[in-house]
């Protein structure tokens, strides 16, 4: 499965349109994406495929025609300057796509299914994600060509930033940090593996049920969600020139070492004093360092991480809610019920029965 996030730096809106329910959106001169067949310049899919990203109507699903295979794509247009396109899709044979698109972009790919392989106009050799892997790269104005294998299951989606000065949350994200990250590689893409956290919200995007409002609100939360969570997982936790303020990188490292030790065993995790002893802090510095560089206090990041484990083994459907909270670390279900509520919203039950109906 890839999931591309696209944010685009264009110039000013070039005209407005609205959709039959009065929402805004904006094009601009530089927003296009032109998509063809290899093998054929009159193909339904791409010409269907290039209408939708054209059109400003708030959500299109494209069909793949039956004599090529099946699935969809599906392009979401939250608010003038965002793009959201979900693809499921299966080719009865081979098939070559070619894209190309404007504006200058710094993209995410997330790999969580078959894995996927293109080229680039002009550059050499082959570029591509394996399962769990995501991808940085930037914007190339050429021509890119895809091969989707017969048989294989492709699923993805893109998220496409456009006029990102409109985005005001988004000017408070550290962005020129992935530029930084993609100057010092040669291969013009920065290949990293997926965290927990971000397949959980790649999953809350693509099975998001709601509708209307509250379906723009809450895929707009996700997205700059996702984009922070990339950044201080990836980007700016490994990629950090100097230590935060009031910490050594002596104590850095020492509390990363405490990070892996308790993601190393959530089942019985060593407690305050002896985890400080095994990573050479005392408690103080210990829990202050960890919460300033991680975000949250030891027992909070314990119980984070454990709410992940559970919510993977219940999305994989192989166990009841009371299996998963023990085999997570949880003592009581009662105890992991309140905790999934207050960070997911709603009790495991009920969230899982949403997700599998």
């Amino acid at each position: 499965m890839i999931i591309s996030i696209h944010l685009k730096m264009c110039g000013p809106p070039k005209r407005a349109a609205s959709d039959r329910n009065g929402v805004e959106f904006m094009q601009s001169a530089e927003r296009y994406c032109e998509i063809a067949n290899a093998e054929n310049s009159n193909c339904a899919l791409t010409l269907n495929l290039n209408e939708m990203y054209r059109t400003c109507s708030f959500e299109q699903v494209v069909k793949v025609p039956e004599e090529m295979g099946k699935g969809y794509w599906k392009c979401i247009r939250t608010y003038s300057s965002i793009d959201l396109v979900i693809c499921d899709v299966r080719f009865t044979k081979n098939m070559t796509l070619s894209s190309r698109e404007g504006g200058n972009n710094i993209n995410l790919g997330f790999c969580l299914g078959d894995s996927i392989r293109w080229s680039v106009e002009g550059r050499k050799g082959e570029f591509g994600l394996d399962p769990w892997e995501v991808s940085a790269f930037g914007s190339i104005q050429a021509s890119n060509r895809c091969q989707y294998d017969v048989d294989s299951h492709f699923q993805g989606l893109s998220l496409k930033l456009n006029h990102m000065e409109s985005i005001g949350p988004l000017h408070h994200l550290p962005l020129h940090k992935i530029s930084s990250a993609l100057s010092g590689n040669s291969r013009l893409f920065y290949n990293s593996q997926m965290t927990s956290g971000m397949k959980r919200i790649v999953h809350d995007i693509i099975h998001c049920y709601y509708h209307g409002d509250i379906k723009h609100i809450y895929l707009e939360g996700k997205i700059l969600e996702l984009i922070a969570l990339y950044l201080y997982e990836v980007i700016l936790e490994k990629n950090t020139s100097s230590p935060p303020l009031g910490l050594s990188r002596t104590e850095v490292a020492s509390l990363h070492l405490a990070k892996d030790i308790l993601d190393g065993d959530l089942m019985s995790p060593p407690g305050l004093e002896a985890l400080a002893k095994r990573v050479c802090l005392n408690e103080f510095k210990l829990k202050k360092g960890f919460k300033l560089l991680f975000g949250m206090p030891v027992h909070a990041y314990v119980i984070d991480r454990r709410l992940e484990a559970a919510f993977h083994m219940l999305e994989e459907g192989r166990m009841k809610i009371t299996e998963a909270a023990y085999a997570a670390g949880f003592g009581k279900t009662g105890h992991f019920s309140e905790q999934f509520k207050r960070k997911y919203g709603v009790n495991p039950s009920e969230y899982f029965r949403q997700f599998r109906r």
